[in-house]
């Protein structure tokens, strides 16, 4: 299945490194990759990926404000701190191979990457207007050990909300919870919530009061909506014996109100930081 749109990844990926690359690098790039035709670049594919990082540095782009609306729109989730010009030039390498080969040519630097490689590249799929033919490879993605590459596949990327099935959407948060990922920043969370993620969730918080361990107060954001009278008598319990903030949790999931999930978990995130 092949994506369409107005704006092509193409375009803004184009104009945003022309308009970021130092000059000398910026020749390098459109000698080499960004005046090459796709069957050209799908010849010279495994080459030029290992290359780009010696003639282009990690620096963080500058973005035009539409240019930065343009990627937003592209990727929903898009977020301008986690990219850097090498990625976003390994990227616009990807998104111009030939459809027909580039599942080919990506499982083969999938299979030699490491792992500055897998992060760009788990970041990248979703560009692919076949994005929707990697979500194996996505699925895959989300057992990794690399904590990094994880964070690729799981925070800021929409790949997994739009094409991941139920089981393996939950396996993704799930994951997230046991590693201690900051789930506000998981696109979609809310819109995939599910009857099944939300009591294994609350299964996963019983194993941690039993051991006597806390929970973070996210998790209560994939439960939202399915309170049942078990949940409902632990959210009290929460009530009298948390921490202020996981109160306030507690009392935006029995009376939906409250301030919203993603300043809650950027609260708590900058808590954790500072303990």
């Amino acid at each position: 299945m092949y994506k369409t749109a107005e704006i092509t990844a193409h375009q803004v990926l184009l104009e945003l490194l022309q308009d970021s690359l130092p000059e000398v690098q910026r020749s390098w790039f459109d000698a080499n990759i960004g005046s090459k035709n796709r069957d050209e670049l799908g010849n010279q594919f495994i080459s030029l990926f290992s290359l780009i990082p010696r003639h282009i540095t990690p620096d963080l782009p500058e973005y035009k404000p539409e240019t930065l609306s343009r990627l937003e729109k592209l990727y929903p989730g898009f977020a301008a701190s986690e990219w850097n010009n090498q990625q976003l030039s390994r990227v616009f390498l990807m998104v111009n191979l030939p459809l027909e080969r580039n599942e080919n040519l990506l499982k083969l630097i999938f299979e030699t990457a490491d792992i500055k490689e897998l992060i760009t590249l788990y970041k990248g799929l979703y560009f692919l207007d076949n994005a929707e033919d990697f979500t194996l490879r996505m699925q895959e993605g989300v057992r990794t050990n690399m904590t990094d590459v994880f964070e690729a596949i799981a925070l800021h990327n929409p790949y997994a909300y739009l094409y991941l099935p139920e089981d393996a959407w939950n396996q993704l948060v799930l994951k997230a919870v046991f590693t201690a990922r900051p789930l506000f920043r998981i696109y979609g969370l809310d819109l995939r919530a599910n009857e099944k993620l939300a009591f294994m969730l609350h299964g996963y918080i019983h194993e941690r009061w039993s051991a006597g361990r806390a929970v973070t107060p996210e998790i209560w954001r994939g439960i939202e909506g399915f309170v049942d009278e078990v949940i409902e008598t632990d959210l009290y319990k929460v009530m009298q014996t948390g921490t202020p903030l996981e109160q306030e949790v507690a009392a935006k999931v029995l009376e939906s109100n409250g301030r919203g999930w993603n300043e809650i978990g950027a609260d708590y995130e900058a808590l954790i930081k500072n303990t």
